[in-house]
């Protein structure tokens, strides 16, 4: 059967839009919050003080030295591979850190609900996967009459 590619292209977006409401609706039903919660007397683990907006995991300050340490040799034009591997590394650390800090919670939602979102994701998925397929070359097929592929 001969593929069409203005089908294919509607097919696509029909299959992103499923997926993409699907992934909104699903991503509706998660509370993100922070690891550390509001105790009455402050911010903090353990009802201590803190900051208004805590971020990240106890010694993430300790990140801060290798990082100042490589933007100190970024700047310096010095040893600019230990620079960037200082740099990137304490960012990569910090942004772990910051997502470790994080906690996700799923809200309640009835089974009919979270059926629709998977089955909304799932199809829309398998739409665009199946616009995406690989057309059929029919110059495959007649390989074996070219002159030069062996066969003379």
């Amino acid at each position: 059967m001969a593929r069409n590619p203005t089908n294919d292209f509607i097919q696509f977006i029909a299959g992103g839009s499923l997926f993409g409401g699907g992934i909104f609706l699903l991503a509706n039903q998660v509370m993100a919050s922070s690891a550390l919660t509001y105790r009455g007397g402050g911010w903090g683990r353990y009802g201590g003080g803190g900051s208004m907006f805590p971020i990240g995991t106890p010694g993430m300050g300790l990140l801060m030295i290798p990082l100042g340490i490589g933007v100190c040799l970024l700047f310096t034009c010095a040893y600019k591979r230990w620079a960037n591997l200082l740099v990137w590394g304490s960012v990569a650390a910090l942004g772990v850190g910051v997502l470790n800090s994080i906690r996700l919670t799923f809200m309640p939602t009835t089974l009919w609900a979270l059926a629709t979102y998977i089955v909304m994701i799932a199809a829309g998925g398998g739409l665009m996967f199946r616009s995406l397929g690989g057309y059929d070359d029919k110059r495959d097929d007649d390989d074996d009459d070219k002159p030069g592929n062996g066969s003379d």
